[in-house]
């Protein structure tokens, strides 16, 4: 009984060693290729951008695709769950019409990209003070999930609006003072990503 015991502890050991070393799939997924990761020291620059425009219509110049994955993994019934998430912005389907690129706009796509980054903050810190269940960790991280995403496309909602879809320079620099003074408050839950 005692062998079989230390069996199941070494056989447990295992899996924990070979998922720590693993890099997770969602790294995988979002290669540097094609994938802009967010960074504090690194801002999105117009060669970025290396999708084909969609519109010559004047009133749509650019666009910008943001995503916020997140997955959660639990390696086997002793481990604990684990969150990656990741704040990416895609090049290939991201443009601007050459035209109407300036500093203004590129600045109004940067803030929004940092409001993606501030909402996979919040994820984290949800997901770091919550006490999960054994049975019921998936379901749990579903709805922190979904309530998060809510937020996020109410508050890009709010920025659109406020800054005039890039046209207010004034709204667009207070909301980027505001975004970066609330991620420097959630700085324990930046990550470095890959």
């Amino acid at each position: 009984m005692a062998m079989n015991k230390y069996i199941l502890i070494l056989f447990s050991f295992l899996f924990v060693r070979c998922a720590a070393n693993k890099t997770p799939e969602l790294y995988q997924t979002y290669d540097k290729a094609d994938y802009v990761y967010w960074s504090e020291t690194s801002k999105l620059t117009w060669n970025d951008f290396q999708g084909t425009p969609k519109s010559s219509d004047k009133n749509y110049v650019s666009e910008i695709r943001l995503y916020n994955p997140a997955r959660i993994e639990k390696e086997n019934i002793f481990s604990e769950v684990k969150l990656t998430s990741l704040c990416v912005f895609d090049k290939k389907h991201s443009w601007v019409n050459k035209k109407d690129a300036s500093d203004n706009l590129l600045l109004y796509n940067q803030v929004m990209f940092n409001i993606y980054e501030l909402y996979a903050r919040k994820l984290r810190k949800e997901f770091y003070s919550t006490d999960f269940e054994v049975n019921d960790y998936k379901e749990q991280f579903q709805l922190m999930s979904e309530k998060i995403n809510l937020d996020l496309e109410k508050r890009l909602e709010d920025y659109k609006s406020d800054a005039d879809l890039g046209n207010n320079i004034a709204a667009i620099k207070v909301w980027e003072k505001n975004i970066n003074k609330e991620l420097n408050e959630l700085k324990a839950y930046k990550v470095d990503y890959k």
